[in-house]
C-alpha cells in the first residue's frame, strides 16, 4: 500500500507538469438588489443514477436581509415533475445553480427541517462569488517540494471571465451528490466509508460529530486532474482519502476558469482550508416521509482542492493537489497470525490531523480484532516530521484495558500528532504516519510483590542491582534484575525509592498535577516532546527517588555540586565509572502498581 501512495504522489506531479489547460466561463449574474418577488426560474440538478443534470421550476417568493454582518437568502418554491418526483428537495440539491432569464441568481442552500419540503432557501451568487477573492495562505502549506514547484509554474494560468449566460443543457449527462442537513450545523452532514460501527462511534466522539451518515455509497478511488465541471454537475470534499473516507458530496454552482463555487453552505466552516475535491456520483433519491429525503452518493476521484469553507459554500481550485498526511496502519494478530495494512490520506489541517489519526489507526484495529474487551495491544508508531532531529519521532508501548483497548492504545498516538501540530514557532510538517498495531486476546498485566536490592548501604554514584519480583496475571512469579544508580547528590541517610509501571504517576508528578508543588509550565517545545518520548512506558518498570520536590535554596544547589564533584573524584580513584545506569527496564507485562524500598546513603 505505501508503495501504492508513493506512485500516488508521482503520478499527481506528472499531472501538474502535463495537464493541458481548460477553461469555462463564467455566466451573467442577476444580482439580490434585483431580484423581486413573483420571478421564476428554473435551477438544475441530479436525482438518479443516470447522471443526468435535471431541472425543475423555482418561484421567488421573497428575500431575506438582516442587515450588515448577515447572510442575505432568497426564499424561494419549487415546483415541477422532478420534485413531484422527489416528493420535494432532498438532501444534496445543496449548491445548484438557480438561474433566471438564462442569469445566475445563487444556490439552493437549505430547506425547513420537517416542514415544507418545497421551500427552499437560496444563497445569492454575490456572496458565494466572494469566495474567490479571499486570501489563501494554506495553499502553501505542507507542500511536496517538486509538486509546489510544479504549481508555481501553473501560476500563469489565470481563468478567463466572461459575462456571458452559462445554463446548462437539460441532456448533460453528470453526476451529483449528498449534502449537510438543510438546518446546517458544523461538521453535520457527513458521509463515511470504511469504518465500522466502533470506528464510527470513536470518530463521533473525537471530532464530537452530531449526524454521520453511513448509508452504502459508490466510491471509486484515483486521480483525475484534467477533470472538467459545470453547474449542476456533481462535487465531491473529503477530508480522508483511501481505504478509509471522511467527506460529503454536493453540486457545483459555477465554473470560472479552474475555480469552483459548490454547495450555498459551509462544509466544516473551516475558513481557509485544505481539502480534497473530487468527483461524485449518485446512486439514487430516497423521500422522506415528511419531505427531508436525501440522495446517496459517493465521492469519486480527487480533481483539485477545496481552499474555502465559509457560511456562503465552498470553493475550490480544479488541478491542484491538497497538501496531505499519509498515514499506513498494518494490524497484527498475534493469535490467528494474520495481518493487513489499510492505507489512506488525511488533508493537512492542525486540528484535525491528530483526531483523524487517531481514529483511522483505532478503526484498523477493530476491523481486524473480533473483540477489544480483554486484549492486549502494542503500539508503534513513526510520524515522519521536520520538527524533530533525525526527522522521525518514534514511539512503541503496551496497551491493556478490560472493556475497550483501542481506545486507550491510540491516546499516545493522537498525543504525539498534537505535539507536533502544537509548534508556536511556525506550522509543522508532517510527511506520513507509520502505525504498526499488535494484539493478543489475553489479559498481559503483572503486579510487583517485592523490590530487593543486593545491597543496603550505598555510597552516591554507586550502581547496585534490584531484584524485582513479579506476579504476573494468573501465571507463575518472574524476576527482573534492574541495575540502579545512586544520585550523585544523594544526602547522607535514608534514600526512598519508587519502583512502578512506566505509566503510573510517581508521587512527585501527582502533587505537580494536584497543585501541591510546582510544575514547570514553561517549557519549551523541543522540550515538550523530548519529555513525551522519555515518558514511561506501561510495560517498564522505573525506579525514581520517592520525597519531597520543593525548590532547592541557593546554598543547597552549591552544597550538592561540590558532593557530586567528590563522589565523581572517588569513583575515578576506585576506577569505577560514573556513568548512570539506565533506570527504565523493559518488560512482557503492564506493570500496574507501586512498590517502595529505602537505601541507606553512607558519608562521602
Amino acid at each position: 500500500m505505501q508503495r501504492l501512495f508513493a506512485k500516488l504522489f508521482l503520478i499527481i506531479v506528472l499531472m501538474f507538469l502535463v495537464a493541458p489547460r481548460t477553461t469555462s466561463a463564467m455566466p451573467e449574474i442577476l444580482p439580490f438588489d434585483q431580484l423581486r418577488s413573483g420571478m421564476t426560474g428554473k435551477a438544475y440538478t441530479v436525482v438518479d443514477g443516470s447522471g443526468k443534470i435535471e431541472n425543475f421550476d423555482v418561484n421567488i417568493i421573497g428575500l431575506t436581509d438582516e442587515g450588515k454582518g448577515s447572510k442575505r437568502m432568497i426564499m424561494a418554491q419549487a415546483s415541477g415533475e422532478v420534485i413531484k418526483r422527489t416528493g420535494g428537495i432532498l438532501q444534496g440539491m445543496s449548491g445548484s445553480p438557480v438561474y433566471i432569464d438564462g442569469k445566475l441568481i445563487g444556490a439552493l442552500a437549505s430547506t425547513l427541517k420537517e416542514m415544507d419540503p418545497y421551500t427552499v432557501f437560496i444563497t445569492p451568487i454575490e456572496s458565494m462569488m466572494e469566495l474567490w477573492t479571499l486570501p489563501d495562505p494554506k495553499a502553501q502549506v505542507n507542500r511536496f517540494k517538486v509538486a509546489k514547484a510544479a504549481e508555481e509554474e501553473n501560476k500563469s494560468d489565470e481563468p478567463e471571465t466572461k459575462n456571458e449566460s452559462a445554463e446548462p443543457a437539460e441532456d448533460t449527462a453528470k453526476s451529483e451528490g449528498v449534502e449537510e442537513a438543510p438546518e446546517v450545523e458544523e461538521m453535520s452532514a457527513l458521509y463515511l466509508r470504511g469504518f465500522d460501527a466502533n470506528g464510527e462511534k470513536f470518530l463521533r466522539q473525537t471530532l464530537g460529530l452530531n449526524d454521520v451518515q453511513t448509508a452504502p455509497t459508490k466510491f471509486e478511488r484515483g486521480l483525475d486532474l484534467n477533470a472538467t465541471l459545470e453547474p449542476g454537475s456533481a462535487l465531491g470534499v473529503a477530508i480522508i482519502y483511501g481505504d478509509f473516507s471522511l467527506g460529503a458530496t454536493g453540486t457545483v454552482t459555477a465554473v470560472d476558469g479552474k475555480r469552483v463555487l459548490a454547495f450555498g453552505h459551509s462544509f466544516t466552516h473551516g475558513g481557509n482550508v485544505n481539502y480534497f475535491m473530487t468527483d461524485a456520483s449518485v446512486i439514487g433519491a430516497v423521500s422522506g416521509a415528511t419531505g427531508n429525503g436525501v440522495k446517496l452518493a459517493g465521492i469519486g476521484n480527487i480533481i483539485g482542492r477545496v481552499n474555502q469553507d465559509r457560511e456562503s459554500g465552498i470553493a475550490g481550485i480544479l488541478g491542484t493537489f491538497p497538501a496531505v498526511v499519509p498515514i499506513t496502519v498494518t494490524i497484527h494478530d498475534n493469535a490467528l497470525n494474520k495481518e493487513e495494512t489499510y492505507s489512506a490520506t488525511i488533508a493537512y489541517n492542525e486540528n484535525l490531523v491528530p483526531k483523524l489519526g487517531a481514529s483511522i489507526a483505532y478503526t484498523a484495529l477493530s476491523k481486524m480484532a473480533d473483540s477489544l474487551a480483554e486484549s492486549t495491544v502494542e503500539v508503534d508508531f513513526n510520524v515522519k516530521t521536520n520538527v524533530v532531529d533525525g526527522g522521525e519521532l518514534t514511539r512503541k508501548n503496551m496497551f491493556y484495558n478490560p472493556s475497550d483497548v483501542g481506545q486507550v492504545a491510540v491516546l499516545e498516538l493522537m498525543q504525539a500528532l498534537n505535539l507536533v501540530c502544537s509548534n508556536t514557532k511556525e506550522e509543522s510538517n508532517i510527511f506520513g504516519v507509520d502505525v504498526n498495531i499488535s494484539f493478543d486476546t489475553e489479559r498481559r498485566t503483572a503486579s510487583i510483590i517485592s523490590v530487593t536490592p543486593d545491597k543496603k548501604k550505598v555510597k552516591p554514584g554507586e550502581t547496585i542491582n534490584l531484584t524485582v519480583e513479579l506476579q504476573p496475571y494468573r501465571k507463575p512469579t518472574e524476576k527482573v534484575i534492574m541495575p540502579y544508580t545512586v544520585p550523585l547528590t544523594a544526602r547522607q541517610g535514608s534514600l526512598a525509592l519508587e519502583i512502578h509501571g512506566g505509566a503510573l504517576v510517581p508521587v512527585n508528578q501527582a502533587m505537580a498535577n494536584a497543585g501541591i508543588i510546582t510544575a514547570d509550565s514553561n517549557k519549551s517545545y523541543e522540550d515538550k516532546i523530548k519529555d513525551f518520548l522519555k515518558t514511561g512506558k506501561n510495560n517498564q518498570l522505573v525506579v525514581e527517588v520517592g520525597g519531597s520536590n520543593e525548590p532547592k535554596t541557593e546554598k543547597q544547589i552549591r552544597r550538592e555540586i561540590e558532593q557530586a564533584k567528590r563522589a565523581q573524584a572517588r569513583l575515578k580513584k576506585e576506577g569505577k565509572s560514573s556513568q548512570k545506569a539506565d533506570s527504565k527496564v523493559d518488560t512482557n507485562y503492564i506493570i500496574d502498581n507501586v512498590v517502595r524500598t529505602t537505601l541507606s546513603v553512607e558519608k562521602v
